[in-house]
């Protein structure tokens, strides 16, 4: 999807920005990276996670910052301004596991052609809502379940229209949505409707109160986080679901 994103779209200035890496193994970018040469900007929350992305011999091999860092509202205008990055990028891709929304709307220093966040395909295909903020956000302490967390779809596509991207897409595992800014569609490229474009997640993630996994499927993972408080965006109230 990425490739044919910047097959299609003219991309001047080709670099990214990546939260929730990990290791770097299983990511958006790396493949920018390492087969179209962008340079780069990633972060992940563990030390661990970094210290490999930067033992690495790709990190050497090609220009990519790698910082540990727990992201947050609060800090994230200033850890991108530190690393030199302002105005036009080509990518964006946010997967922190909870607060993906609120990051997004708080970004301003940066203006990237094309952003792709995690959604929850849980939340399903009709609700605009979010996980309320906290810059402590955990998933597994949010919820045993490990699926009370991010935004809906229709969330992100409020927030998207805000901020003037269109909506073009969703992967097929899912769990990633994609936007590109307005002034960039092309005829290959258009925006879709929240219906035509969402995906229902067939990963079975959710755990018991045990820590081991369930494998729930469909509806039944919004039954187990059934009650539980989001922020509804469009009315700006904190609702059960």
């Amino acid at each position: 999807l990425i490739q044919f994103l910047i097959s299609e779209l003219t991309v001047a200035r080709k670099s990214f920005i990546e939260f929730g890496v990990g290791n770097y193994k299983e990511s958006n970018t790396r493949f920018l990276l390492m087969k179209d040469n962008w340079s780069g900007l990633v972060f992940d929350s563990s030390k661990n996670n970094i210290d490999q992305v930067k033992n690495a011999y790709y990190f050497w091999h090609h220009d990519l910052i790698a910082k540990n860092r727990w992201i947050t509202v609060e800090n994230i205008e200033a850890e991108i301004r530190q690393c030199g990055l302002a105005g036009d990028i080509g990518l964006l891709h946010i997967d922190v596991d909870g607060n993906d929304f609120w990051i997004w709307q708080k970004i301003e220093v940066i203006t990237p052609i094309i952003v792709i966040i995690e959604y929850n395909s849980v939340f399903g295909v009709e609700r605009s809502i979010t996980t309320p903020y906290r810059a402590d956000f955990d998933r597994t302490k949010a919820h045993h379940s490990n699926l009370l967390f991010g935004a809906s779809l229709r969330g992100l596509v409020h927030l998207g229209h805000e901020k003037g991207y269109a909506f073009v897409g969703c992967n097929s595992a899912g769990n990633n949505a994609y936007f590109v800014r307005r002034e960039f569609l092309t005829p290959n490229v258009k925006e879709v409707s929240v219906e035509a474009g969402y995906v229902e997640s067939h990963f079975r993630e959710s755990r018991g109160q045990d820590g081991r996994l369930t494998w729930l499927q469909g509806d039944s993972r919004l039954e187990c986080i059934s009650g539980s408080e989001v922020f509804d965006i469009a009315t700006q109230r904190l609702v059960k679901l």
